[in-house]
């Protein structure tokens, strides 16, 4: 072809198109290469995310461990059906530990342990971290010194409130708790009144009164100021409790759904929270603005106390302080009301035991004028601790057991390798219900903490409070409650069990505390002949 014959324009588009057809074909192999390279990298990763599962799966330092083969692949916790109905998910960890051993296998890096000897190892001479479970929980307010996970945080943090739990301290606090519990007994009678039969007894939903009375004292000792649930049964304070239990459980158990379950809630949530806080927030101001005349010796004057300190790191905020006080509301009010709770269920169930613990109750001289007993009067009486020993045994607030983090590479018991980062379920129940170290361990034998006991408690196995450096630090608090109103329920009233609400009491369900599932247990109660 003569190019000379071409117009400039004709020549210029025919430029055009053979450098677009050059270009095109280089695109197109690059899209080629590209996409083989793509496919490439796809499988190379996809074989190798296989791979290191079913490495970590059978071969890896879990592999050998026993459990349902799908938690070689998936945690527990995303086992859809796991937890039906709500709050019986501690139901399937028994199973499953009494089924696979005294370790088993929860996850690609998960295991739940209930060797007693290397419950030990982890929760006191190894001391590991809180796990996953518990940053969970901050997602409702923040670290406390329950739900951090940061080792330098906690020890700070209760080194400044470990003095508001001294046993000097909580014998100060007597008063209050006595007052309240005055006033337990006068709303048990009122309710006694409104239904008594011609025989004197009348019905008592002693399981929610419990719960009012432990409400009531920790507003006393720690607040200043009662929640009057004993007279009104009206306040902001439990209803958000119950609520943010639930919340909580799910945000543990369930850490997707039940961040959409919060999602779903959270307006209500958020509204009675902030109702709550701003509650605990208004008692603080009224102390801080009092100055002096405000001034009170109980808990709250202890946290406040601490913005005097020298040392800047161990002052608390108000918001610090506030978060502490409701997490004291919330461990100090449904873990030791239920489980007392539980005591007089068990005194109902086996009247040879409520008919001992009285004999014992009965002994105890009283002054002249005295209406109460005085915890020092109860605290070193035998079958009264063993009572509420055996509760917490059988009945244990913390059924969902106590998670860590492995943070290094560790041997448990000097048998099974765990590396670092490794999920631990610490199953504190199951060790407490195991027959190798409690004999008949599903009969409620009080007899067993008794000295001489031909069945003696294996208090190795044994972990009410949790132990090592995240013990319960309002353990002294939570046993001057109970044996102060057992005693004195046990001192001033008969009981009558009533069948259909025995049955019932045998549902239970766990939302972080042990309870039974109606939140209600009646019983027909009557003041008792002088004696």
């Amino acid at each position: 072809m003569d190019i000379t014959k071409l117009d400039l324009a004709t020549v210029s588009q025919k430029i055009e198109t053979s450098a677009n057809y050059i270009i095109d074909r280089v695109l197109s192999a690059n899209r080629q290469d590209a996409e083989k390279l793509g496919k490439v990298a796809a499988i190379t990763l996809a074989t190798y995310f296989v791979t290191s599962k079913l490495y970590d799966a059978f071969v890896g330092p879990l592999g050998s461990i026993p459990g349902p083969f799908m938690f070689k692949f998936f945690p527990a916790r995303y086992s859809w059906n796991m937890e039906s109905p709500p709050g019986s998910a501690y139901v399937k960890f028994q199973a499953w530990q009494s089924k696979y051993g005294d370790v088993v296998r929860l996850g690609p890096n998960a295991i739940g342990v209930s060797d007693k000897h290397v419950l030990r190892q982890i929760l006191f001479k190894e001391d590991i971290p809180k796990g996953p479970a518990y940053e969970r929980l901050q997602r409702q307010g923040g670290a406390t010194l329950f739900s951090t996970v940061d080792k330098p945080f906690h020890k700070q943090r209760r080194r400044v409130i470990s003095p508001a739990f001294s046993v000097k301290y909580l014998n100060s606090l007597e008063p209050y708790m006595l007052g309240t519990t005055e006033n337990f007994i006068q709303r048990i009678d009122r309710d006694i009144e409104k239904t008594k039969r011609d025989d004197g007894y009348g019905k008592v939903d002693i399981w929610i009164l419990l719960q009012y009375l432990a409400l009531d004292i920790i507003g006393e000792t720690a607040f200043g100021q009662t929640f009057h649930m004993l007279e009104d049964n009206d306040h902001i304070v439990p209803s958000t409790i119950s609520r943010n239990m639930e919340t909580a459980n799910y945000l543990v158990t369930h850490p997707i759904s039940g961040v959409i379950k919060t999602l779903f809630s959270f307006s209500d949530i958020v509204k009675t929270n902030l109702k709550l806080k701003q509650f605990m927030k208004n008692i603080i101001m009224e102390r801080l603005e009092g100055g002096e005349k405000a001034r009170r010796d109980d808990i709250l004057q202890i946290l406040i106390d601490t913005q005097q300190a020298h040392d800047s790191e161990d002052r608390l905020t108000a918001d610090a302080i506030a978060q502490e006080t409701v997490l004291f509301l919330i461990a100090g009010s449904e873990t030791t009301s239920n489980t007392t709770g539980f005591a007089m269920i068990n005194l109902l169930k086996h009247p040879h035991v409520l008919a001992t613990l009285r004999e014992e109750i009965d002994s105890v001289p009283m002054e002249e004028g005295q209406k109460l007993f005085k915890h020092e009067q109860l605290k070193n009486l035998p079958y009264l601790n063993a009572v509420i020993n055996e509760t917490m045994r059988m009945d244990s607030i913390a059924v969902n057991g106590v998670e860590r983090t492995t943070d290094h590479d560790m041997v448990f018991g000097g048998r099974l390798f765990v590396p670092k980062g490794v999920v631990v379920h610490c199953n504190i129940y199951h060790a407490q219900m195991n027959p190798e170290y409690w004999p008949e361990p599903n009969k409620f034998k009080p007899e067993r903490w008794l000295e001489g006991s031909n069945i003696p408690a294996d208090t190795e196995a044994f972990f009410p409070f949790s132990i090592g450096s995240r013990n319960c630090i309002g353990k002294g608090f939570a046993q001057i409650e109970m044996r102060v109103s057992i005693a004195n329920l046990v001192r001033l009233y008969d009981f009558e069990a009533i069948p259909e609400e025995m049955k019932q009491s045998d549902e239970r369900r766990s939302f972080i505390t042990f309870a039974v599932k109606s939140n209600s247990f009646n019983a027909y109660m009557k003041h008792r002949q002088q004696h």
